[in-house]
């Protein structure tokens, strides 16, 4: 037997391993009682696990599987280009096939559940990922977004509780951008099957004001005699953000009225149609018009006395 290597017969492999990790934990604890650094312990450790073939393929396997595991928790922050973005409006056609949610319904939609597919919402919007079931199913990489409104987390990389939420306050112009993007992806590769009620779509299926932010209300003011003028600034419509628009009328096809919204007027516009590179913004937005005898650059415009 003289010089052949040392191995630990197959019945012997739980008792050796239960045995080092009574040997581990009994080091920690002498470790915490002498504040002695764990690290030179611990590297002690995994070098004496390794001089063993098995407990060796082990470490490796769990080092290979841990690789595995953070690579498919990557997320990029813009997965779509201007080149393959597909056009997305607000307004959700309610048809018989379409779904109106709460939070506790699109729950049980999260993976868990082998009679139900796996539904994943993005600003409101409930997408069904079940052909993604393997990145969105319990285990898959992506999980995380499954049975819920994780919006923020989309851009934001913040995988916790605390990140996997629907809101987008304080996110930058770019940060919303790359929201957009997302939502372009699964429109095109994913089939909507319905609006979440909450941050973005109320209990009707209506967007919500939070949603139509993208066209900030004007600042206006009337004047019997006068007639009346809107206007747009930076806090117009009480929304704080780093542009001032021009004022144009916004007509909506569900309520077949119009009202006054700012528009921003240059660079990347904010509205799927402003994504067309062109440097003009949401001007070229289907639903907008010019005010009457204003300007097309001016931010005020009058309205003369019906």
């Amino acid at each position: 037997m003289a010089g052949k290597p040392w191995r630990l017969k197959p019945a012997l492999y739980t008792t050796t391993l239960v045995y080092v990790a009574v040997q581990v934990a009994f080091l920690s604890f002498l470790c915490s009682y002498y504040n002695y650094g764990i690290v030179n312990v611990t590297r002690w450790t995994l070098d004496r696990l390794e001089e063993c073939e098995y407990t060796r393929e082990k470490i490796q396997w769990i080092k290979e599987f841990w690789k595995d595991t953070k690579d498919n928790m990557k997320i990029q922050p813009r997965k779509a280009t201007v080149e393959d973005v597909k056009p997305v409006e607000a307004e959700v056609k309610l048809g018989n096939e379409m779904q109106i949610l709460n939070a506790e319904q699109l729950a049980l939609f999260d993976g868990s559940r082998a009679s139900r597919p796996v539904y994943l919402a993005i600003l409101g919007r409930i997408y069904n990922v079940d052909k993604g079931k393997k990145h969105y199913g319990k285990g898959g990489g992506y999980h995380f977004f499954a049975g819920r409104d994780a919006t923020r987390a989309f851009v934001s990389g913040d995988f916790t509780e605390a990140g996997l939420v629907d809101n987008t306050d304080g996110l930058s112009h770019e940060d919303l951008l790359g929201i957009r993007d997302w939502v372009s992806f699964y429109e095109k590769d994913y089939k909507l099957v319905g609006v979440l009620i909450g941050r973005y779509y109320d209990a009707n299926g209506n967007p919500t004001k939070e949603l139509k932010d993208v066209f900030p209300p004007c600042n206006s003011e009337w004047h019997q005699n006068s007639g009346g003028r809107v206007w747009c600034s930076m806090k117009s419509g009480g929304i704080q953000r780093d542009w001032a628009g021009v004022p144009r009328l916004l007509y909506d096809p569900n309520t077949k009225q119009q009202r006054c919204a700012c528009v921003k007027n240059f660079g990347v516009g904010l509205s799927p149609h402003g994504a067309k590179g062109n440097s003009r913004g949401d001007l070229d937005h289907p639903n907008l018009r010019q005010y009457p005898k204003c300007s097309p650059t001016a931010n005020s415009c009058r309205l003369e006395n019906d």
